[in-house]
């Protein structure tokens, strides 16, 4: 056996007195099966418990002694039977076992995601939440209003999204369900019926929306989910392009237009030095490249589709940036200044 092999088995096994010790499974797993073996009228002591689970006895001492302390275990040891009984056979160990720093972690994703309050998302959390609080034992005392009043967080603003449509997209997206929808597009003013099939859904920017060919068609569109009046699930199935790639596909997006059926374009960007360290402090782009000039400034490369969210970005840097590349965007910042100039 290779030196690499002992080292890879030392991980998994340890050995105290001759003994060796399974670190493999969980202590969660292992205070089910030592919950298991009393409850089964065993009567196990610590010696049997660890020669039959390959951990020492003062491990299984203190899972007793766990059980007992922070989940109220009515553990009694019976002498003449030489091993640990319920003295209340009713007794359950919870589903779910979590320390505070574990909560702790649970409260922090349940506020960070109530900046999503158009979806169901927030408030379905927050029942969880309150289900996982009942279990948790008494000397776990973080309160979640205590949370909720210390640490906020903000989003861009978003559109909300109906609870009704919410579920019909998620159903159809996860059953590959053709879907009816009553969709308003931005320059309509009326809704109209459309037949999708959900391939995926994603947050962007804060904004929900879903990717999908209409019925018919093989090209895959961004539908925003806010503007979706009506979701109804058909009997149909689908099946998913086998060369669509939902990260590939949003691999261009910049802000919250993935640019779907457009060709991508290279976007180079140079900043003037004063912004250049605003600039290195975000991720713009997940494929962006940063490089910099002699004097100074710096030079911002991505790939990207959506040229109307980037004029817009673009100008917010004003007189602080200039667009290298591509010439339709630099097209698109001249009209905008110009048109700006004649208001001003």
């Amino acid at each position: 056996m290779d030196r690499s092999h002992r080292r890879s088995l030392s991980v998994k096994h340890d050995t105290i007195g001759g003994m060796r010790m399974n670190r493999t499974k969980s202590q969660f797993w292992r205070l089910q099966q030592l919950v298991a073996a009393i409850r089964s009228g065993k009567h196990p002591n610590c010696l049997s418990f660890a020669m039959e689970y390959e951990v020492s006895q003062k491990t299984v001492q203190r899972d007793i002694d766990y059980l007992r302390d922070a989940w109220d275990a009515p553990i009694a040891y019976d002498r003449l039977k030489n091993g640990f009984y319920f003295t209340e056979p009713n007794w359950f160990l919870p589903a779910v076992m979590m320390s505070e720093g574990d909560f702790l972690a649970l409260l922090l994703a349940a506020r960070v995601l109530e900046q999503y309050h158009g979806t169901p998302v927030a408030a379905e959390l927050n029942k969880i939440i309150g289900k996982l609080t009942d279990m948790l034992p008494d000397k776990i005392s973080l309160r979640p209003e205590w949370m909720f009043t210390r640490f906020s967080f903000t989003a861009p603003p978003s559109k909300p999204v109906n609870e009704a449509v919410w579920s019909g997209v998620v159903r159809a997206t996860i059953q590959q369900k053709w879907l009816n929808i009553k969709y308003r597009s931005f320059n309509d003013k009326q809704a109209k019926s459309r037949v999708i099939a959900p391939y995926h859904v994603a947050n962007l920017q804060g904004e929900w929306y879903v990717f999908g060919p209409e019925a018919e068609s093989t090209l895959v569109r961004q539908w925003s989910m806010a503007r979706i009046g009506k979701a109804e699930l058909t009997d149909n199935t689908f099946s998913v392009q086998s060369d669509f790639d939902a990260r590939q596909f949003l691999a261009s997006t910049f802000g919250r237009y993935a640019g779907a059926g457009k060709k991508p374009y290279h976007v180079r960007l140079r900043f003037k030095k004063e912004v250049a360290d605003w600039i290195t402090e975000r991720e713009w782009h997940p494929g962006q490249k940063v490089s910099w000039t002699a004097s100074g400034d710096l030079e911002l490369n991505f790939t990207a589709a959506g040229l109307l969210e980037l004029r817009r970005w673009v100008l917010a840097w004003g007189g602080n940036v200039k667009v290298l590349a591509p010439p339709e965007l630099r097209q698109l910042v001249s009209d905008e200044i110009k048109g700006m100039a004649k208001i001003y």
